[in-house]
């Protein structure tokens, strides 16, 4: 049902394969595992393209990672991978989840065409994620729920459905230097008694504001340049116009009270 399964401290080199229609994990990375996949192709999965769990760590070097019903990685429980340079893209729940605890560095990824959002980050995870492409998401950039953490840094986010980042219930990032533009709805959205550090983003030419805050939510923010970005809510409201329809997923708050 699986592809390839790692585990116990496993290593090896995985490369140039081609892994698809499993009905499980195209590939399962755990307990102490540090295997390198490089240059696979790994698509068409009933659940999760790469999955790392109970401290699985290792290297995904450019791979092209598409079309799971599930995310196309998931990262969860003390795993810490490096995960560089891949295509992730046309995951039905979403690009790279990480949660449960879940670490991992990504750097240099296109993660895009996702379901959901190209990045979660929720309960207690805290990744580190570098100079990646996040575009094209079919909902948000990158979601932040339940906790989550993260460090984002240098990152380009564009071209997402919904909100560019996504901040809410008790979450904390901090972003630094990352562009957030040409977005359909916020650039950065905090809600739900989440907060966030803003170091010198640029956020630019998103329809519904560059930075759009639920009351009382007060995040550190420093050296931004937010600008070019419009108020099209405010201008549908007062239109009586209803805007889109209200994302299916409930995990996109903000959008109840137009």
């Amino acid at each position: 049902h699986g592809g390839i399964y790692v585990h116990e401290k496993g290593q090896g080199l995985i490369e140039e394969n081609e892994v698809y229609a499993n009905t499980l994990a195209g590939v399962w990375i755990t307990t102490g595992s540090t295997p390198v996949l490089r240059r696979n192709r790994i698509h068409s999965g009933k659940q999760v393209g790469v999955y790392f769990y109970d401290n699985g760590h290792g290297k995904l070097e450019d791979n092209d990672i598409f079309n799971h019903l599930y995310s196309g990685v998931q990262i969860r429980t003390g795993s810490n991978p490096v995960i560089r340079g891949n295509k992730i893209w046309g995951g039905q729940n979403g690009g790279v989840l990480v949660y449960n605890g879940g670490l991992g560095l990504l750097e240099q990824n296109e993660i895009f065409d996702n379901a959901m959002a190209g990045v979660w980050i929720k309960t207690d995870s805290n990744p580190t994620l570098k100079r990646n492409k996040i575009f094209d998401g079919r909902d948000g950039g990158i979601c932040i729920f339940n906790g989550g953490k993260g460090i984002l840094e240098e990152n380009d986010i564009f071209r997402n459905a919904q909100a560019g980042v996504l901040i809410s219930t008790q979450s904390h990032p901090i972003l630094r230097r990352n562009r957030i533009f040409d977005g359909l709805a916020a650039g950065v959205e905090i809600t739900n008694n989440a907060t966030a550090t803003l170091e010198f983003n640029q956020i630019f030419n998103n329809r519904f504001g560059g930075l759009c805050l639920a009351s009382g939510v007060q995040p550190i923010v420093r050296g931004n340049k937010i600008f070019n970005n419009q108020d099209a809510v405010e201008k549908a409201v007062s239109n009586g116009q209803c805007l889109y329809k209200i994302s299916s997923y409930t995990s996109f708050p903000m959008h109840d009270f137009y």
